[in-house]
C-alpha cells in the first residue's frame, strides 16, 4: 500500500503499521446503524443472534483484549469471560434506539426484531438512524411545498 501523510504524522502511522500502537475499534459509535443493516439483511432476527453476530467483530476482539477501554471491568470479565452480558446490553441499547427511530420493531419480552420500511430505506441508502428520526419528526402530511423545501 501507499501512505500519504505529512512528515509530522509519519511516525504515528509507522507505529501503527509496526503494531507498536493498538488500533481500537470504532464500531460502538456506529453499532446502531450496523445492527439495522444486519437486521435488514436477515442476518440477525433477535437479540441472541445479534449478540452472537457481535462476537465475530473486531470490537469484540478488542473488548476481550482491553476491557477497560470499552467500559468492562476486570471483575465482569472474570464472571463472564465471553462478555455475553455486555454484548446483550450493547445490542439491547442499540435495538431500543432503532425502535424509537421506527427502523425496527423490537419486542423486549421475546427479544425479536422486525424490520420496517424505514429500516430498509435507511440500510439501502446509508441513512443513519438519527437522520430517519429527524425526517420522521419533521415530515408531516400537512406540509406545504415551501416547508418541504426548507427541510431538504
Amino acid at each position: 500500500g501507499i501512505l500519504i501523510t505529512s512528515h509530522s504524522e509519519l511516525q504515528y502511522y509507522l507505529s501503527l503499521m509496526n503494531q507498536q500502537l493498538p488500533i481500537e475499534s470504532q464500531m460502538i459509535s456506529k453499532l446502531v446503524d450496523n445492527l439495522n443493516a444486519e437486521i435488514v439483511l436477515g442476518t440477525v432476527q433477535n437479540i441472541r443472534e445479534a449478540a452472537e453476530w457481535l462476537s465475530y467483530t473486531y470490537l469484540y476482539v478488542r473488548m476481550i483484549k482491553e476491557p477497560q477501554l470499552y467500559g468492562v471491568s476486570n471483575e465482569s470479565l472474570l464472571v463472564d469471560k465471553y462478555l455475553l452480558q455486555r454484548r446483550l446490553d450493547l445490542i439491547h441499547s442499540a435495538a431500543i434506539q432503532l425502535d424509537k427511530s421506527h427502523l425496527i420493531r423490537y419486542d423486549r419480552k421475546t427479544g425479536n426484531f422486525q424490520v420496517t420500511e424505514h429500516g430498509r430505506i435507511a440500510s439501502h441508502y446509508y441513512c443513519t438512524h438519527e437522520t430517519i428520526a429527524m425526517y420522521n419528526q419533521l415530515l408531516k402530511p400537512t406540509l406545504s411545498e415551501i416547508d418541504l423545501f426548507r427541510i431538504f
